[in-house]
């Protein structure tokens, strides 16, 4: 049965209570610590490179090993490789509710240094401090004639103490928030873009179980399908932002079907002759 938050009369009728709501929530995180804490972050990278690790199946522990002298900018499970590798991330995201629901509880106990969490009322983070940091990004989901399987609403957020842009993958926020710190040069890594279960333009389901979903071989029940329209456009939104503005980002994911970005070796970087042009 069709949700009854996707029916165009529902969302007309609760769109101007839904605008206030969301208008408050925003004006409240504005005057909140977190948003704060973000405006110290503003370009304290500047002109240096960074590593967005993805949770794909081509993810290796050994590749994470060569990372423990980088930036790099991590998410949801990603806790999973700890006990194969000494590395670990600089930055923590999660923006996924229904991830973040089943994940929160063990957060703390990972000794990650700086946490950036899309931590709603539901959500509690026992044992917080002031390195988890709370996010607002931008939501679009009771605009009248959205269409939740194929939005092209993604943007770059260039103030993320203000919000974030949307982009259905907590990747694009961690773009976001290197670009944020002033990082000019980007590489993704384990971004396999490939998932099982997929959803089309139509939101029609695509299955293909032969394809691995993470790193760990496993499935996750909070995340049984991938919005495949919405985040290649969201990928596609990234790249024309730093082509635009000058910053270099590549795809060093050994594999996997992201072709949005242009690809390098992933060995070659460790190479101060051999940095991509």
């Amino acid at each position: 049965m069709k949700n009854i938050k996707n029916i165009r009369i529902v969302r007309c009728i609760f769109k101007p209570y839904m605008d206030w709501k969301k208008k408050r929530a925003h004006e409240l995180y504005l005057r909140s610590p977190d948003s704060y804490y973000l405006k110290t972050l503003k370009g304290i990278h500047a002109g240096e490179r960074c590593f967005v690790i993805g949770n794909g199946p081509s993810l290796r522990a050994e590749d994470l090993d060569k990372l423990k002298n980088e930036y790099t900018f991590a998410a949801n499970r990603i806790f999973k490789i700890f006990e194969h590798t000494d590395w670990r991330p600089t930055y923590y995201l999660s923006t996924d509710q229904l991830v973040l629901r089943s994940i929160y509880k063990d957060l703390p106990s990972y000794g990650m240094e700086h946490m950036f969490l899309a931590v709603d009322r539901k959500v509690r983070i026992a044992g917080a401090t002031n390195k988890i940091t709370r996010i607002y990004y931008d939501k679009l989901c009771f605009d009248v004639d959205y269409n939740q399987w194929n939005d092209v609403h993604a943007y770059i957020s260039e103030d993320v103490s203000d919000h974030f842009g949307m982009g259905h993958t907590v990747t694009f926020n961690a773009i976001q928030l290197a670009l944020y710190m002033g990082f000019t040069e980007i590489y993704l890594l384990g971004i396999d873009h490939s998932y099982s279960i997929v959803r089309d333009a139509d939101g029609k389901i695509h299955e293909d179980h032969t394809v691995k979903d993470y790193f760990d071989d496993k499935r996750y029940t909070d995340r049984t399908d991938f919005s495949y329209n919405n985040v290649q456009h969201a990928y596609e939104v990234a790249r024309e932002y730093c082509d635009n503005h000058r910053i270099k980002i590549f795809n060093a994911t050994r594999g996997g079907k992201l072709e949005v970005f242009k690809r390098v070796d992933f060995d070659s970087l460790f190479d101060v002759k051999n940095h991509a042009d």
